[in-house]
């Protein structure tokens, strides 16, 4: 007599072997994905950063810039990275110190900020 189908010890086999294939792939895929938002943060702190050296070359005054401001994204001519519930990091940018900050809000890496000076040096903690 021909048995057709799968025994049961080949079933759960086949079910340990993708699940240790899926708990490699996961944690990846979610560095993959917070390295992408933290380069995607530090592209805004660059577009700031320019912006406000644009703005101060044309009034020779420095600004503040923050989230809680609504005219931030207007102010330098961005798109607020805000729209569509994408809101992941926080920016800032000192007027006195020349430092543009972007620091997660929530998640498992609440605790990186990004750091970029006028002059194009990057600091932070616990970044990517």
């Amino acid at each position: 007599m021909k048995k057709n189908g799968f025994t049961l010890m080949e079933l759960m086999l086949t079910v340990i072997v993708i699940a240790i294939l899926v708990s490699i792939a996961v944690p990846n895929y979610i560095n993959t994905v917070e390295r992408a938002r933290a380069r995607e943060a530090r592209a805004t702190l660059e577009s700031m950063r320019a912006a406000e050296q644009t703005y101060a070359s044309e009034r020779r005054t420095m600004i503040g810039l923050d989230d809680s401001d609504s005219n931030l994204w207007t102010i330098v001519g961005l798109e607020d990275p805000h729209t569509n519930n994408r809101r992941s990091w926080d920016y800032s940018f000192n007027a006195g110190t020349g430092t543009g900050t972007a620091s997660r809000i929530s998640g498992p890496y609440s605790t990186w900020t990004i750091t970029l000076g006028l002059d194009g040096t990057e600091g932070g903690s616990n970044g990517p």
